[in-house]
């Protein structure tokens, strides 16, 4: 058999099976699934890459400007998490929908702080642009609450227990000095601390006299007054107080309230 013969039935052969082989289509429409996946999973992969570097170039960075405009009176360190998904989108839209700022040694006129946690909602990327809502609760023990709340015209020592306080007092009575016990409940007044009297007990040895009628005509009904406007910035207000467990919880709030330094500095006034 010659060359010419073999070279002619291999053209007869192609021509007979209409050209060259080709791929199945079921095999070509898979390889375009597995590169459409592909391409699918590369973009998703990248998009959550830039929102987590994002999230937490912009945890970082929060923290760092509430941190340099703390008050003069205030210091310590937060942590900063930005609630929502897709923070590259609430950037781009200019406001944060929550963020949340703890912390566990913030310390508030020389007063350690236990736990602090503020949540603001509606966050400006530009601080000097008001916050839509602030809600912010500090823990204290006893000995914090005791420096942050003193009783006027009365150095007594402020006991916590479960849902009230307790402090001392005394009164004279025929010359002679009754010691008392005063259990009271707290409740918020504005940028004041209402301590209202529950209740007294006589801790003195008066033999048979009952004096407890007495102690508790001493003590009265009316709340104490006790003004933290002072220590807090003008236009927040204290919005409940929680006694429990020998610990005592603040909380406080605030609309429209800018996180600039001037307004974290600018606190307010008491009564002279």
């Amino acid at each position: 058999m010659s060359d010419a013969d073999g070279w002619t039935r291999l053209q007869r052969a192609a021509e007979s099976d209409g050209g060259p082989a080709r791929k199945p289509a079921r095999r070509r429409v898979l390889t375009g699934v597995i590169i459409l996946v592909v391409a699918v999973l590369v973009v998703v992969s990248g998009a959550f890459l830039a929102e987590y570097l994002t999230r937490g170039i912009a945890e970082d960075t929060v923290a760092a400007a509430v941190e340099s405009n703390l008050p003069a009176n205030v210091d310590g360190t937060v942590d900063v998490d930005i609630a929502g998904d897709w923070v590259l989108l609430q950037l781009f839209s200019g406001r944060m929908h929550e963020v949340t700022l703890s912390s566990d040694d913030i310390r508030f006129d020389g007063i350690p702080i236990e736990k602090m946690t503020v949540t603001a909602s509606g966050v400006p990327i530009d601080l000097k642009a008001a916050v839509e809502d602030i809600d912010a609760t500090v823990t204290l023990d006893e000995s914090a609450l005791n420096e942050l709340l003193t009783l006027p015209e009365n150095d007594a020592v402020i006991t916590l227990g479960n849902g009230t306080v307790g402090y001392d007092g005394s009164t004279t009575v025929f010359g002679v000095p009754i010691g008392y016990v005063v259990t009271a409940s707290l409740a918020p007044d504005g940028t004041d601390v209402l301590v209202t009297p529950q209740g007294a007990e006589v801790t003195s040895a008066v033999g048979d006299l009952d004096l407890s009628g007495l102690v508790n005509r001493v003590v009265g009904s009316e709340p104490v007054r006790i003004c933290l406007a002072e220590k807090l910035p003008v236009g927040v207000s204290i919005s409940a107080i929680e006694v429990r467990n020998g610990e005592a919880t603040l909380s406080f709030a605030a609309s429209d309230f800018t996180l600039s330094g001037g307004s974290l500095r600018s606190t307010g006034e008491c009564p002279a």
